[in-house]
């Protein structure tokens, strides 16, 4: 009797198949037993403020998203913030960028009470600028 041996492709090709099978195989058993938690939503803020800059006062209130940047602005003062959970659940950390025109003056961080004010101010005289804040959580 007389046995042939395989030809190198056909032991390339069944080696081949056989790795893809393996590791498709851990794939799916590393999906199935992996044990994912829910990821919750980022928290929601209300964020009131009393803005005073160049003798003009407003008062904007902006819904925010945990981490999402937002921006509000009066005359020639833009604020651009950021607010996010803090270390407890009755504090926050506030990021703010104030420019004036298309410069940047300052970038203050505060961490905060949630439903308490925090105020930020630059510069004296007309020429200054106030930001008192106020973040409340949302459910």
């Amino acid at each position: 009797m007389h046995m042939q041996l395989s030809t190198p492709g056909t032991l390339r090709r069944v080696g081949t198949r056989s790795i893809a099978a393996i590791l498709i195989a851990g794939s799916i058993t590393g999906a199935i037993s992996a044990n994912a938690e829910p990821v919750a939503p980022a928290p929601t803020y209300m964020v009131s403020m009393a803005l005073e800059a160049d003798g003009e006062k407003s008062i904007p209130r902006v819904l925010a998203k945990a981490g999402e940047q937002f921006a509000v602005a009066s005359g020639n003062w833009r604020v651009e913030m950021t607010v996010r959970p803090g270390e407890t659940l009755t504090d926050v950390w506030v990021s703010s960028k104030i420019f004036k025109d298309s410069t940047l003056i300052s970038t203050p961080t505060l961490a905060a009470h949630v439903n308490e004010k925090a105020v930020i101010k630059v510069g004296d005289g007309s020429d200054a600028f106030s930001l008192a804040t106020t973040v409340s959580p949302q459910p």
